[in-house]
């Protein structure tokens, strides 16, 4: 009778790719996936942010479930200047939730993170600073900013959200102190 009960669920295969190496057909796929994953509030900066890196895609069958970016980019504490893998666009198909797709792209990212970056790093909402945490990665509670053409500017809004991910490059850091990222369009982090 229990037996009954149980469903398995899906089994779902990994595929990490270099944005390049997408087609414009398959990068139409994955911009109308994220955007539905995002309930339709994936905007154009959020597309950008997620482009230039690699994306590790999460797939049942043939079909795309899960998805998550790694992106380049530069972190500094100090005079530490960390070559970082920035995590965008984590996103999991509604039908597919509650399933550890997410967790599972996430892990396969952490393991790009940790071979190819001096440290990962991603911004997260309260709602989901548990999932963070239990995939190991810290919470920054020092104060953010933005280097804006030389001029550092806070970000304010952004201090307890940034979340880092040491890799075997990254040496020693204190998550107390001010962490600075590069200007782009949209959300600084």
């Amino acid at each position: 009778m229990i037996l009954a009960l149980w469903h398995a669920a899906p089994v779902i295969q990994l595929r990490t790719v270099r944005d390049e190496e997408l087609t414009a057909d398959e990068l139409a796929e994955l911009r109308a996936f994220l955007n539905a994953a995002y309930d339709h509030e994936f905007g154009d900066e959020d597309w950008r942010h997620a482009r230039g890196g690699s994306h590790v895609l999460g797939l049942v069958g043939a079909e795309l479930v899960a998805h998550a970016a790694v992106v380049p980019r530069n972190l500094r504490s100090g005079s530490r200047v960390w070559r970082t893998g920035y995590v965008e666009a984590v996103g999991v198909r509604q039908d597919q939730r509650g399933h550890g797709h997410g967790r599972t792209v996430m892990l396969k990212a952490a393991e790009h993170l940790r071979a190819t970056y001096e440290l990962g790093a991603l911004s997260a909402g309260p709602q989901n600073w548990p999932f963070y945490e239990r995939l190991g990665w810290l919470r920054w509670t020092g104060p953010t900013f933005v280097e804006v053409r030389g001029e550092q500017r806070r970000t304010a809004e952004d201090d307890g959200e940034v979340f880092v991910l040491p890799t075997p490059a990254t040496g020693e850091f204190d998550r107390t102190e001010p962490l600075v990222c590069e200007w782009r369009s949209g959300d600084a982090w």
